[in-house]
């Protein structure tokens, strides 16, 4: 489904969240602090972050308006999941940048239902824009596939596999890039 960074320095919490995250069918990467973190978001942006306050070095704070900051991150979906449960907390988290908080101790349930709507949320914007893979230009407004020598338009089935393409264009990149490196096969 989606591909999500769980920002998590406390092992227990982070495989936690995991779990549910895999058994939901999501993609998960753990990253224990800030730098481990901007790290996997340089490799692969994530469809959504799920980030604590309280991290090893830079804070999930100062990471989550490095983020808003930076025009690559600015739309990435964040959730806040941390022990600091003050009101004023709550507030610098929000204009920090995280799109939701949750403070710990937390329900797996509610996690997952905040997650579960700020993917809805993200997913009208992904169905709109065109999609360019190598050379391969897939545009769901005009239902249309184009490349160097295609231009025609997209059956239903064409256009569901499009979607699909759409949905999971990061995953298609990296595909791509392992591909023209001769590391796939």
């Amino acid at each position: 489904m989606a591909r999500i960074l769980v920002v998590e320095d406390e092992a227990a919490i982070a495989e936690l969240v995991a779990i549910n995250l895999r058994h939901a069918g999501h993609e998960v990467t753990v990253a224990a602090d800030a730098q481990q973190a901007q790290i996997e978001v340089d490799a692969v942006l994530p469809d959504l972050v799920v980030l604590d306050w309280m991290l090893p070095g830079q804070s999930g704070l100062g990471l989550a308006r490095q983020w808003r900051d930076a025009a690559r991150t600015r739309s990435l979906p964040v959730i806040m999941l941390t022990a600091r449960a003050d009101e004023s907390d709550k507030i610098a988290g929000l204009d920090a940048g995280a799109d939701d908080y949750l403070a710990k101790p937390f329900s797996t349930q509610e996690l997952m239902a905040r997650i579960r709507a700020l993917l809805r949320r993200k997913a009208p914007q992904t169905l709109e824009q065109a999609v360019e893979i190598a050379g391969l230009r897939l545009d769901p407004a005009t239902r249309r596939v184009a490349g160097s020598s295609l231009n025609s338009p997209s059956s239903t089935t064409v256009s569901s596999a499009c979607g699909a393409l759409r949905r999971n264009t990061a995953r298609m990149r990296a595909i791509s890039s392992c591909v023209e490196k001769g590391l796939a096969t």
